[in-house]
């Protein structure tokens, strides 16, 4: 199985980055820093566990399972 390259680096270390900016997203409508309906923090979490559950799979999958990065 092979990991995309995206823009020069594995396509999972750009998940990783999505997952911290979603978090921080996650903390500020949860803390109501961010002033959003209640709605976009509970779609936000789902999509959070499907984007860390294929970082999850890459990221395993490199380190234990030789997956290969790129084409």
């Amino acid at each position: 199985m092979y990991v995309p390259i995206v823009a020069g680096q594995p396509a999972h270390l750009w998940l990783g980055l999505l997952l911290l900016l979603m978090l921080a997203f996650q903390l500020g409508t949860g803390k109501r820093w961010i002033r959003v309906p209640f709605v976009y923090h509970r779609r936000n979490g789902w999509v959070m566990a499907i984007i860390a559950a294929l970082h999850a799979f890459w990221g395993l999958g490199i380190w234990f399972f030789n997956f290969r990065i790129g084409p």
